[in-house]
């Protein structure tokens, strides 16, 4: 989301188990030079075994632009407002709310409010489930 690298952390990306503290992990990028340069700042939290999980803090006023994920994904809203577009629908998501959306499905986000959100993309199989 970012485009640009991070210091090696040692973190691993997949395994049997994770943890993750989101406040905690939300502070960290609200403390990086791109947020504190008035961006907004994301960090994948888990990536692998057909599911990335991506952690999005956002100014209000940012935006994601149009764009479509490869897999089925959902966005949920931790915190915040946004307004999320998608298929000619145009929503207002707050905290606590899951918007999900099929692979391919072209899609916006506009924080506003400062927002934090967590987006699953999850592998395209083909099928239903």
């Amino acid at each position: 989301m970012s485009g640009r690298e991070r210091p090696v952390s040692g973190r691993a990306l997949h395994g049997p188990v994770q943890r993750f503290d989101i406040e905690e992990e939300a502070g960290r990028l609200r403390s990086e030079e791109a947020w504190k340069r008035g961006g907004r700042n994301a960090i994948t939290l888990r990536k692998g075994q057909g599911m990335n999980v991506v952690l999005l803090v956002m100014r209000a006023g940012d935006v994601l632009d149009e764009h479509a994920a490869p897999g089925p994904f959902s966005l949920n809203v931790v915190s915040g407002r946004v307004r999320f577009a998608a298929a000619g629908e145009e929503m207002e998501a707050g905290a606590g709310t899951l918007v999900a959306c099929d692979a391919g499905v072209r899609h916006r986000v506009e924080a506003l409010e400062e927002s934090v959100g967590l987006i699953t993309i999850a592998k395209r199989d083909g099928g239903d489930g």
